[in-house]
């Protein structure tokens, strides 16, 4: 048997270390939620409930979800292996249609609708491209124009939605969450390659396959079935960072995964520019965070099991505990199990005093949080990019994040790093940027503009930039 460099021991260390954080926040949850239904079971409001409970058996053994996989996924790989036209000579881009169904429909406001909306914002600007770019929507089995929605991010009137024609050349880009909706798309993406057109999906993290326990339990199946028909009806896909794009290519060529013939890979990096609404002073509750004169720490993102809330809480309590005067301010809705660590943050001694939590921020409020907070946190032990970091940069807002191979990518020298999922090492590095024995510099983080993310989608298509070609 083969001896395990150092290097492959520290690996597998971290990994272990990983599955279990992974374990104990879900063990968290689940003694928070077994604690609750106790207090629902026992209490004199849960007895009012309890007569609904035999109905809502019932009601669940007809309408409940089958999420196993019955092989129809296998099938047609098979089938799409055989038919899959050799893409090879495809022309470059004659016109791009971005697909944004996803986020007309569902525009929860985070990560992914923005980049959706900031990437089209960019193009609803007057300054040309090489090729003409639209903004499209399914719907029927049939793309239409967006108008509304562009409309909205600032492009010009140009009346009711009409149907698009795909011709040679066309190149959509599946920029939203396609994964929600892709047989709503199939017909659709059929029909672009039976005229000659190309499909480019949008990736924006592979977080479902690596690191399942960190999702939804829809998200799972869905994005696992997602990524296979993927892979063989896409011509291309693009990444927002270099890091998806090595993990996408590594991903397929260690599963041996099915897919497209000269499949290409290519990355974008997301704009930092905050998009300035109507000018206003932040809500007063934004400003009471920095009342007390005590440097704030911000942390940016939806509240789930990834992100890391509950390292930045135990590092802050080791600060408290040690005489430190710090606030830490958390920005983001709820997301998935979370239940516990919500629990824990607005039910601890410190909230509202040096603990604070928003679920509403605008980009107003965000802009005023970023100007004036110590430092942004972001303790992520999974990121497809970390748009929180740049964004924070663009306001002279220095970050302590995670040591991930992307988040190196994004916050480069200008960012100071702790090891994941370590609250003792968060603490150390917070107290040390407050001594000043440690310095972060925002102007050597990653900064690109919307635009510019804009401008190199459009030359990677055409001018076949792309980082891998999978044969």
């Amino acid at each position: 048997m083969k001896n395990k460099t150092p290097q492959e021991d520290i690996l597998t260390q971290e990994r272990q270390r990983l599955l279990e954080f992974q374990l104990n926040y879900l063990r968290k949850e689940l003694l928070y939620l077994t604690h609750e239904r106790y207090r629902m079971t026992y209490s004199v409001s849960g007895q009012i409930y309890r007569f609904l409970r035999p109905i809502e058996s019932r009601i669940a053994s007809f309408v409940g979800l089958d999420v196993k996989e019955s092989g129809g996924a296998e099938a047609y790989v098979k089938v799409l292996e055989q038919d899959a036209p050799n893409s090879a000579n495809a022309c470059l881009a004659q016109r791009l249609l971005v697909d944004v169904s996803g986020t007309i429909k569902r525009d929860a406001g985070t990560g992914i609708q923005r980049v959706v909306k900031e990437i089209m914002r960019a193009y609803c600007r007057p300054e040309p491209f090489e090729i003409p770019i639209l903004a499209v929507r399914c719907e029927n089995n049939r793309l239409f124009t967006a108008n509304d929605f562009t409309k909205a991010l600032g492009g010009e009137a140009t009346g009711p939605d009409i149907e698009i024609n795909v011709g040679s050349g066309d190149c959509i880009l599946m920029l939203s969450d396609s994964w929600n909706a892709f047989d709503e798309l199939a017909p659709v993406l059929e029909q672009i390659h039976k005229q000659g057109g190309r499909i480019i999906t949008c990736i924006f993290d592979l977080i479902p396959e690596l690191y399942p326990h960190a999702c939804h339990e829809v998200t799972v199946p869905r994005y696992h079935a997602w990524l296979r028909r993927a892979l063989l009806e896409s011509d291309a896909f693009l990444a927002i960072s270099k890091s998806v794009a090595s993990e996408l290519a590594d991903y397929v060529e260690i599963n041996k995964l099915p897919h497209r013939h000269n499949l290409k890979i290519g990355w974008f990096h997301c704009g930092a520019d905050l998009v300035a609404g109507p000018t206003r002073a932040p809500r007063e509750k934004i400003r009471s965070v920095f009342a007390a004169g005590a440097p704030v720490f911000l942390i940016v993102g939806t509240i789930e099991p990834r992100k890391g809330h509950g390292v930045a809480l135990e590092a802050f309590e080791k600060l408290w505990a040690s005489g430190v005067n710090a606030h830490l301010t958390i920005v983001g809705r709820r997301g998935w199990f979370e239940e516990a660590t919500m629990a824990t943050i607005i039910h601890h001694a410190e909230y509202g005093r040096r603990l604070f939590w928003f679920d509403d921020a605008d980009d107003q409020d965000l802009a005023h949080l970023y100007e004036h907070a110590a430092a942004l946190i972001f303790p992520s032990y999974a990121e497809g990019f970390g748009l929180p970091i740049v964004e924070a940069a663009r306001f002279g807002c220095p970050t302590i994040c995670s040591d991930l191979p992307v988040l190196r990518e994004v916050g480069r020298s200008g960012a100071l790093y702790f090891r994941v999922n370590d609250p003792e090492a968060l603490a150390g590095v917070a107290q040390g940027f407050l001594a000043g024995d440690l310095k972060a510099d925002p102007q050597a983080t990653l900064d690109v503009t919307w635009m510019e993310a804009a401008q190199r989608i459009v030359d990677i298509l055409t001018r076949e930039e792309w980082l891998f070609c999978l044969a």
